[in-house]
């Protein structure tokens, strides 16, 4: 029982105690209790972010041991248990006879609340996401759905069709690691990486490709190493299987491909292996330009080429490329970072050394979004600052949600003293700076949720939009630049609302934003946790070229997300992103200069 399906479980649960919880259903049974609600919502939040396997968990500790993580229950724990005892919680199935099954299907669309699907469910009386995509288009009345709304949600369904077997980075990526790990233990194995997208970091990959070098050039090195592969306790079952190759499904439903390559074709092979494709097409015609030919197997200089094949004997020797970086030295080139490895200039500035030193996980300093317990988050203040202190940080600030948000259990404005009081006061404990913030909600006409007699009793302020993802490209481009002209907004969080595979960016004028957060002196956030991953990469970079300052946060609900700041970056690399174009790349004293400078 994997992490994901126990969460899926719990979030499936939520999902229809919400429904349940709309009164314009006429369903039998309504949940009145939103905490409930939430209480299954962060449960399964919790578990699909564990580093550990839940299901080892109570096998060693029992059910005690569920209840101590945090977010996990009493009565959660309880499902849990019965779910890994029994593939089945009978709760699930209670509520799942008393809503229909298409309300619930249509709730997978993204942006589809449990409103619209009701409504879609009574209007076009279809059972499937397919034949409710037929039943929309053929619709060419306003009698259900305005003619704008149902644009919206054929491009709901549309992304939700695109989802299909991508995971999100960071899922697959500890997926790969480990199995690399395993594959290096190997006796005969010499070398072994993951290559693809996942390399690259980008948002979602498909499947998860491996390749490997031997110590040993014999074939029975090679099958050894495919026998030991196929066998390893992670497999669920193996696709196809021959002398270098081997295709496995993991107990995850993750697809890995594994293939042996030879050691002195390495270099080129990771190269080539590691994509993209058009970066790929990219380097071979620069290659072919200047008297190259380039392949997977080496670098072969064709330069007169028709003299020397004149002569029977002559032979274009091929260079070999152990490393990486011999493919882009031999070819007269700065080394290309995977990161930036999408044909988007990279080709051009390493010729011409003009590549960014891009920004490292080492350079941060600190993190300025993360929540605790006085809202949404699931450790304490001083929890998520002894974690902060480990990573070797500087400052952070705790950033929790206003009780206006609404939605989560947020802070109340009779509680903003003793918030502020308990962030000093751990900070002094702690040994080290916390800053005390808040991330306020933006309105969709541009207003801040709080009213600036509250929000200048922080020190540092977050605006963010949590609500009307769908206003037009106008409108909301004037909401956001409302906000960011707000004399206490110091950071926009999150600036595209998107979230991957489940929600679309909200469409706004980014090149006027970006001006007018050089203006204000606004940075953008880069929210590090892997289902947000907001600002996309192109938009980094054209952000930066505006010149706008950007900051790298976690938007951390609990400890462990903590350690997400490594996707955040990531995404900057992808970015162009250097080090100075990050503001929490800045000590404590430069750091504290540029909050309270504006």
């Amino acid at each position: 029982m994997t992490n994901k399906e126990i969460s899926q479980q719990l979030s499936q649960i939520g999902i229809m105690l919400e429904i349940l919880q709309d009164s314009s259903l006429g369903l039998a049974e309504r949940v009145q209790d939103r905490f409930k609600i939430t209480a299954y919502e962060k449960a399964a939040r919790a578990i699909e972010n564990y580093s550990i396997s839940v299901e080892d968990i109570y096998q060693k500790n029992g059910i005690k041991a569920l209840k101590d993580i945090k977010g996990i229950g009493e009565s959660i724990a309880e499902k849990i248990e019965e779910f890994i005892k029994t593939g089945k919680i009978a709760y699930y199935e209670e509520l799942r006879k008393k809503i229909p099954k298409p309300i619930i299907n249509f709730m997978k669309i993204p942006g589809v609340g449990s409103k619209i699907a009701k409504k879609l469910f009574k209007s076009y009386k279809v059972k499937t996401i397919k034949d409710l995509k037929k039943a929309i288009k053929l619709d060419k009345t306003t009698k259900y759905f305005q003619e704008k709304t149902k644009q919206n949600i054929l491009r709901d369904i549309s992304m939700y069709e695109k989802i299909g077997s991508r995971i999100l980075l960071s899922f697959a990526e500890p997926i790969a690691k480990n199995i690399i790990e395993i594959i290096k233990k190997y006796p005969e194995v010499k070398t072994a990486d993951y290559v693809g997208s996942l390399r690259r970091m980008k948002e979602t990959v498909g499947d998860i490709d491996i390749i490997a070098s031997l110590k040993l050039k014999t074939q029975n090195s090679k099958l050894k190493t495919i026998e030991r592969f196929i066998r390893e306790d992670f497999v669920d079952k193996v696709v196809n299987k021959g002398d270098t190759k081997a295709t496995i499904i993991t107990k995850e439903n993750v697809q890995i491909d594994l293939e042996i390559l030879p050691q002195e074709d390495y270099g080129s092979l990771l190269q080539h292996f590691t994509g993209s494709k058009d970066h790929n097409i990219a380097l071979r015609t620069y290659a072919q330009e200047n008297g190259f030919s380039i392949s997977e197997h080496g670098i072969k200089k064709t330069k007169n080429l028709k003299l020397k094949t004149q002569n029977n004997n002559s032979k274009i020797k091929t260079i070999k490329c152990p490393k990486e970086e011999d493919v882009y030295k031999t070819l007269g080139m700065e080394y290309i970072e995977p990161e930036l490895r999408e044909n988007q200039g990279e080709i051009k500035a390493s010729i011409e050394h003009q590549l960014p030193k891009l920004v490292k996980l080492h350079d941060i300093k600190g993190d300025l979004q993360m929540h605790s317990t006085y809202s949404d988050g699931s450790n304490t203040i001083e929890e998520m600052a002894k974690k902060c202190k480990s990573l070797g940080y500087e400052y952070l600030a705790i950033t929790d949600h206003p009780s206006t948000l609404g939605v989560t259990n947020g802070l109340k404005e009779k509680d903003i003293d003793n918030y502020i009081n308990e962030i000093r006061k751990v900070s002094k404990k702690i040994g080290i700076k916390i800053f005390a913030g808040i991330e306020a909600n933006i309105k969709p006409n541009g207003d801040i949720d709080l009213p600036n007699e509250i929000l200048k009793k922080f020190d540092i302020v977050l605006g963010a939009i949590h609500s009307s993802f769908r206003q037009d490209k106008h409108s909301a481009t004037r909401r956001l630049i409302r906000a960011i002209q707000n004399p206490y907004i110091r950071i926009i969080a999150h600036p595209s609302a998107r979230l991957i595979n489940k929600r679309l960016p909200i469409e706004l004028d980014w090149e006027e934003i970006f001006k007018e957060c050089v203006k204000q002196g606004v940075a953008m956030e880069i929210n590090s946790h892997p289902i947000r991953l907001d600002l996309r990469d192109v938009l980094i970079r054209k952000a930066i070229n505006i010149g706008v300052k950007l900051i790298i946060n976690t938007d951390s609900h609990q400890v462990l997300h903590l350690d997400n700041m490594r996707y955040g970056v990531a995404q900057a690399r992808r970015g162009w992103a250097e080090k100075k174009d990050i503001i929490n790349t800045k000590n404590l004293r430069q750091l504290s200069k540029w909050i309270f400078n504006r």
